[in-house]
């Protein structure tokens, strides 16, 4: 039973290397939102140069830019973090690239730790775009009193997830 489980456990080990599927999948993600990017930047330029363009709604197409610009920063820590923690090891040592140094001190934890708070940025970018793109009708409010209780549920969950990691820290070192 015991060379099963250590044959087992070795062939995962050894698949790690198709968890790059995933990770080329986010990077053409990050393309398609670069592409995106690229066309709103092209016609909010063209409207500010051209165009007519009130304050408020220039506001909420910079949020938006904001926005898409958190969006392809998280999948780009995800992807570039999850190839350091999951595939390979000792890629950046074999080449000249430079490693980023945050990438010396992600682990699992961190990594949740920064998907929280970029989600709570995206969701505050988002909750703000909302709120400043509303009328005050019964409606509008109620959308952005829904956004608020979503954002403060991500704050809630980042604070959970720091306290569970400071718990589970303290808890390994009082037992060495």
């Amino acid at each position: 039973m015991e060379k099963i489980l250590s044959g087992m456990g070795s062939l995962l080990y050894r698949m790690r290397f198709t968890m790059l599927f995933f990770y080329v999948g986010l990077v053409a993600i990050i393309f398609g939102i670069l592409g995106k990017f690229l066309l709103e930047t092209f016609k909010l330029m063209q409207t500010l140069l051209l165009g007519d363009l009130e304050k408020i709604e220039l506001i909420i197409k910079v949020l938006e830019l904001v926005d898409m610009t958190m969006v392809a920063q998280l999948v780009w820590v995800v992807a570039l973090a999850g190839v350091s923690l999951f595939v390979t090891t000792g890629h950046f040592d074999k080449t000249d690239m430079k490693k980023p140094d945050w990438l010396d001190h992600v682990n699992t934890y961190n990594l949740k730790l920064k998907l929280a708070f970029a989600i709570i940025s995206i969701s505050g970018v988002h909750a703000l775009k909302t709120y400043l793109s509303g009328d005050l009708s019964l409606e509008s409010v109620k959308i952005v009193t829904f956004i608020a209780i979503i954002h403060f549920t991500f704050v809630l969950s980042a604070i959970g997830i720091s306290f569970a990691e400071r718990l589970t820290r303290d808890k390994a070192h009082s037992e060495h």
